[in-house]
């Protein structure tokens, strides 16, 4: 939302405006910034601080087909210098479904932020909803948030959220990350829906739906699989 305040936004890149939980220290310069403050976070739920349930912080879960996050986290894993590169598609494929990758499996993950709804002040966003209805989303998340923005600026905010401006835009596209070789390669690729399908085998596609269908059952959430571009 710093689109709705552009004078804070302004040459602040992301990763100075939203840190991540896994990195915070004890000498965080975020523990003393003004309220609200923004983290970023790939923990699972029973790893979030204790406030985050006591005092019902408002959390904002952004989930994505698994076939697609699969796509993008190979690419991720080959440009991300920290993290092992994977060897074959089909190795990273069989890691993914087992789920020993980074932060384990997608699986549960959002099975457990799913099953902590009740416990968690949580808004759930879908990421084919937000290229199907950028406008849409940013609405939702306004109203969740407790943000009553005018119409000029939630079209500043959509404006600036388009992946074709995120990737041009030094503040969002992490490219001070790349010359600082932490990435070997531009991180931010196409940002589409259904590219699984430009990568998975029918076999594999079947037996990522095998392993799917077994594995989130009782999941109240629906995927979307295939969008046209």
């Amino acid at each position: 939302m710093d689109e709705a305040h552009p004078e804070q936004a302004e040459d602040a890149s992301n990763r100075s405006r939203v840190s991540w939980l896994e990195e915070r220290s004890a000498d965080d310069p975020n523990r003393e910034s003004p309220d609200p403050r923004i983290f970023g976070t790939h923990l699972p739920p029973d790893m979030l601080p204790l406030a985050v349930k006591s005092k019902q912080v408002k959390a904002v879960y952004v989930w994505r087909n698994p076939k697609d996050v699969l796509v993008s986290f190979y690419h991720f894993a080959q440009s991300c210098v920290p993290m092992e590169t994977p060897k074959s598609f089909e190795e990273f494929f069989q890691q993914f479904l087992d789920g020993k990758v980074y932060m384990g499996s997608w699986f549960d993950h959002v099975s457990e932020y799913s099953a902590a709804r009740n416990q968690l002040n949580i808004h759930f966003v879908q990421y084919e909803n937000l290229l199907k209805d950028l406008r849409g989303e940013v609405v939702k998340l306004c109203s969740f948030l407790g943000q009553d923005l005018t119409d000029e600026a939630i079209d500043l905010v959509v404006e600036s959220s388009t992946f074709k401006n995120m990737k041009t835009n030094p503040n969002a596209n992490y490219m001070e990350l790349l010359e600082k070789e932490c990435y070997k390669k531009e991180t931010m690729r196409k940002g589409v829906a259904s590219d699984w399908k430009n990568h998975l085998t029918v076999a594999q596609n079947q037996r990522f739906d095998e392993v799917f269908k077994e594995k989130m059952k009782t999941l109240p959430l629906t995927c979307i699989w295939e969008m046209s571009q």
